[in-house]
């Protein structure tokens, strides 16, 4: 295992850090200087990173499943054919992330925040105006629109916005992302209903163009004024230690990194993307989220089916969402504040686990004790999800390529969030069933415990030497 940092205490950035940037910091100050306010300026990008996640939601899945009927019944495909586009957009997406990642620690999150943000707006106002199409041009249309729709906000827009949050904070960073997550996931359980409410208004066209507005108009005016790198960017030491402002870099400073377009962050020991992609530790934080990133969107998307095989009607099998997000809310806070004290590889063993339980009780929703089970430990694996995807990256890695890390991991979420519904599926015409598709899922967070246990008893190992 590499040796280029341990995960307990946290690191910051220093003073002396801070001070070898170059001028280029100076937008940091701009369109204001944080510097002049009276309390630390994480708690607003806390609110603005939040704000920013929860405009993600039109390429969100629940903002995407809203408008499904009106695509089809508009551009002549089946619902096969669509769900096909959206395999195809989605995967692509996922494998471009990556390379987002990295643009996030090469111009900042306000930069790839800003750029997401149009591309998002644009993306809706150009499938607002689509029409009637055959078949293998409406398949293309549609991978293109929905790649574009994934990549721009469940993508980018989603990570320079939560990577900007973790930038900001060391101490307290598991329990203010959680807080993050927390408003966001509320948000997205209210999406469906306000979009369905605006295409009351005058169909999903108008719908689509009200929301380019106001991505563009509210959410851009957002990004501009209040997003911001990092605390060095700023010049403030990281969690506002006693607000003490950092002066800004000399001419020295400027000669020494004069090539940079952002601010030093973190420290030399911190990880690069190679070097975490070869550390157990990585996949044993990785494989669990991806594991329910997959898995819970392939029940997600094929849950009135799965009802019906159940015997269960559709309201009834659609009420199970509701108690999982009042289990996932409280767990997700409590393990915001765990992540800051203990090391992420512990919650990552828990997120396995909930799955390992969680998946074949899904299929015996039809029992008591089987709803019972699957509420309660589909909504801890789901409150486990922003600790491990928010804080545990930065903990354990380092802040200096905090972009590409974390777009390497949501990277894996993405596709597996495109092959989870399209597995089962396959699954189902094989056996008739869905039962035999939630036991083959259990192996992948099986996989995933198996690594976090080994990344503790290295972890126990280095911390007794």
């Amino acid at each position: 295992m590499a040796s280029f940092r341990t995960d307990d205490p946290p690191r910051s950035s220093t003073p002396d850090r801070v001070a070898a940037t170059s001028r280029r910091t100076r937008p940091g100050t701009r369109p204001f200087d944080p510097r002049r306010l009276p309390f630390y300026y994480g708690w607003v990008v806390l609110v603005a990173g939040t704000i920013g996640a929860i405009a993600s939601v039109p390429g969100q899945t629940a903002g995407v499943s809203v408008f499904t009927d009106d695509l089809i019944s508009t551009t002549g495909l089946t619902r096969l054919q669509i769900a096909i586009s959206y395999l195809i957009g989605t995967g692509t997406s996922g494998l471009l992330l990556g390379a987002g990642g990295r643009a996030i620690d090469r111009y900042g999150s306000r930069v790839v925040a800003l750029a997401a943000t149009f591309g998002l707006a644009a993306t809706l106002l150009g499938l607002s105006v689509i029409g009637e199409m055959s078949t293998p041009v409406g398949i293309v249309v549609m991978s293109v629109g929905f790649g574009c729709l994934r990549f721009s906000g469940q993508g980018l827009l989603t990570l320079a916005s939560r990577t900007m949050i973790a930038q900001w904070f060391d101490r307290r960073r598991g329990f203010v992302t959680a807080l993050s997550s927390a408003f966001v996931s509320f948000s997205f359980a209210a999406s469906p209903a306000l979009f369905l409410a605006l295409i009351d208004i005058d169909g999903f066209r108008t719908a689509w163009r009200i929301m380019a507005v106001v991505l563009v108009v509210v959410i851009g005016s957002i990004v501009v004024a209040l997003y911001r790198v990092s605390p060095e960017a700023a010049g403030i030491e990281i969690d506002g230690r006693g607000r003490t402002a950092i002066p800004t870099p000399s001419d020295d400073a400027h000669e020494h990194d004069e090539h940079r377009s952002v601010p030093i962050v973190g420290t030399d020991q911190d990880a690069t993307r190679a070097d975490a992609l070869r550390d157990v530790r990585f996949w044993a934080l990785t494989i669990p989220v991806a594991a329910l990133a997959s898995t819970g969107t392939a029940i997600t998307f094929h849950i009135v089916d799965l009802g019906s095989e159940l015997g269960l009607t559709d309201d009834e099998i659609v009420r199970i969402f509701v108690p999982i997000a009042f289990v996932s809310v409280p767990v997700t806070l409590v393990t915001g504040w765990l992540i800051d004290r203990v090391t992420p590889l512990a919650i990552a063993a828990a997120m396995a686990i909930a799955q390992l339980v969680m998946y074949p009780m899904v299929g015996l929703l039809d029992t008591w004790w089987g709803a019972v089970a699957a509420v309660l430990t589909w909504g801890m694996a789901q409150g486990c999800f922003s600790a491990l995807t928010s804080a545990a990256i930065p903990k354990i890695f380092g802040r200096r390529h905090l972009g590409a890390l974390s777009g390497a991991q949501m990277s894996a979420m993405v596709i597996g969030s495109a092959i989870g519904p399209a597995l089962f599926a396959l699954v189902q015409s094989i056996s008739g069933g869905y039962r035999a598709a939630l036991w083959l899922s259990a192996a992948v967070p099986a996989v995933g415990l198996v690594l976090a246990i080994e990344g503790l008893r290295r972890h126990r190992t280095t911390s007794a030497s």
